[in-house]
């Protein structure tokens, strides 16, 4: 498990408002992109979402400075907190110029483990804890 994911992002037409710059609802977009292959680094291919899984319980974005349509965005990814049932993801949205990045965006997920069929919390599974938790040793957190 890395403990932080790296994901590109391609800043489409439509993200962008009247100001020209990209839309403040679209960095959740970005974030769920990024928090998918994150996810992507631990859970099996073939889990079925259906029965158990994840439910957003909050989601925090704060602004640094606007994003445009040409930017090169990478949305940095890492977990920072668990709990029983439920962990915390922390985002960080860089615009690339050449080998420099730019902060333009933070943001924090937290994520509910939950049983779809019962409609309630469950405690994380021993497979996801033991990779989040080896993720938070390697990022000193």
């Amino acid at each position: 498990m890395p403990s932080r994911t790296r994901t590109r992002i391609q800043v489409r037409f439509p993200d962008i408002d009247m100001a020209h710059h990209v839309h403040n609802a679209v960095y959740l977009t970005y974030f769920e992109t990024a928090r998918t292959e994150f996810l992507d680094g631990f859970i099996p291919t073939d889990h079925d979402w259906s029965r158990k899984g994840l439910v957003l319980g909050r989601n925090e974005v704060d602004y640094r400075r606007p994003v445009c349509l040409r930017d090169a965005v990478e949305v940095e990814t890492w977990c920072d907190r668990l709990g029983d049932r439920s962990f915390d993801l922390r985002y960080a949205l860089f615009v690339k110029n050449g080998r420099a990045r730019t902060l333009h965006a933070e943001g924090r997920s937290v994520l509910v483990c939950f049983d779809l069929e019962a409609g309630r919390t469950i405690p994380m599974p021993g497979k996801w804890r033991a990779a989040l938790k080896e993720g938070m040793e390697k990022e000193g957190t």
